[in-house]
């Protein structure tokens, strides 16, 4: 996000809410044909499965431009004429790979997340730090894309931007704004607040092999990701006391 300037549309919740409803219109609009992919039946051998896989981590590592589909259809144990069957070309395919990425985020946050509108937006948040860094620990590669993506202003970085991240965006800014209001944040831009936390989140996964290099730590263990989450809570949630405004005191009996 620059990373989370690419984080995520979030699924269904059960309850109603207008956060939760606007996640489910997300998340509808996700499933929703659009030209991502040719909507052939898969095979039964998970081929299709495997080329996703195979492209995502290519385009992550190479970029859009310098991916060649021989190379994913190679990583995937897949016949070249198999990308075309499917997805037309490169573009579908790549939009494909981060729609499936994207998926497998929505649903950990679907089944994680607080579903009532009136929870306490510190909670919220704190959910959401600790499930996008385990994500990002068991897929470094999503950082790195999302990262590439948001370099430049191209058609791929608006077609993620309006598809997965904004209502995300927005979700996480009005929870923002709310813990700042009751003094539990900092009262900081909530644009930098989101863009720090974000940053801080995900950067040691997508650097992984020089965090081993440096450290002899290896970031994608589960352990690790656990206590970075739990240092990043720490660090920008611990000391609610120092950022309550006087209004948020007197609201207190």
């Amino acid at each position: 996000m620059e990373l989370l300037g690419c984080i995520i549309q979030l699924a269904a919740f059960s309850q109603e809410s207008k956060l939760s409803a606007q996640m489910r219109r997300s998340t509808y609009r996700s499933a929703v044909p659009d030209g991502t992919d040719l909507h052939r039946p898969p095979p039964p051998d998970g081929t299709r499965e495997r080329i996703l896989a195979a492209a995502f981590e290519i385009f992550a590592e190479r970029g859009f431009d310098g991916a060649r589909t021989r190379d994913i259809a190679d990583r995937a144990g897949a016949n070249l004429g198999l990308i075309k069957y499917y997805f037309d070309g490169k573009e579908r395919l790549w939009k494909a790979a981060v729609t499936r990425a994207f998926a497998e985020l929505q649903a950990e946050f679907a089944a994680a997340l607080p579903s009532r509108d009136d929870a306490d937006p510190l909670t919220w948040l704190e959910y959401v730090i600790r499930q996008f860094v385990r994500f990002v620990a068991r897929r470094p590669a999503f950082m790195r894309l999302m990262n590439d993506e948001a370099k430049r202003d191209s058609a791929r970085m608006r077609w993620l931007a309006d598809r997965f991240v904004r209502p995300m965006n927005d979700a996480i800014v009005a929870h923002l704004l709310r813990a700042q209001a009751d003094g539990l944040v900092p009262p900081i831009s909530p644009v930098s607040l989101r863009y720090i936390v974000i940053g801080a989140a995900g950067l040691v996964f997508s650097q992984a092999p020089e965090c081993r290099y440096l450290t002899g730590v290896d970031p994608t263990e589960p352990e690790f990701a656990e206590q970075h989450a739990e240092a990043l809570i720490t660090l920008f949630m611990g000391r609610r006391p120092k950022w309550r405004s006087s209004r948020a005191r007197r609201r207190r009996p």
